[in-house]
């Protein structure tokens, strides 16, 4: 006996041809989105980190270009909070800058190297990330050879 062979010769989709594409295109699709997401918070917080990253080498490069070394003290570069920085600019508002001044003296209580530290902090997503730079500064810049 000969089977007759059915034509296969479909002119569509069925429907659920097509809810298993559409299944199939939608986990991709978010799949995609949160991906997305992600690299988006990532610039973000690049962004963030460029930002205080140069307002902290400002201040530093203000403090490295004072005339004298004994006006270099954290008295002289007021700390500045959340939303005054550059005057209030609005670009701004989310970071704090701080300055910390500390001495090491010598044998007979003489101030010789300073230490510096310029700390920005910003509000991110709940938290607090910050940028932090350190230099040492002698008392040489005084010094009249």
């Amino acid at each position: 006996m000969r089977r007759k062979i059915a034509n296969m010769d479909n002119k569509g989709m069925t429907l659920v041809e097509i809810m298993v594409g559409m299944t199939i295109f939608a986990v991709g699709l978010l799949g995609i989105s949160r991906v997305t997401f992600s690299v988006m918070q990532a610039n973000l917080t690049s962004k963030h980190t460029v930002v205080a990253t140069n307002l902290a080498h400002q201040r530093m490069e203000q403090i490295i270009g004072s005339l004298r070394y004994s006006s270099i003290d954290t008295n002289n570069f007021a700390n500045e909070d959340y939303g005054n920085i550059g005057g209030g600019a609005e670009e701004y508002e989310i970071y704090r800058r701080t300055v910390a001044v500390t001495d090491s003296l010598n044998a007979v209580g003489n101030s010789v190297i300073k230490e510096v530290t310029v700390r920005v902090e910003w509000r991110d997503r709940g938290g607090v990330r910050d940028v932090e730079l350190r230099s040492c500064i002698s008392r040489f810049k005084d010094i009249n050879l």
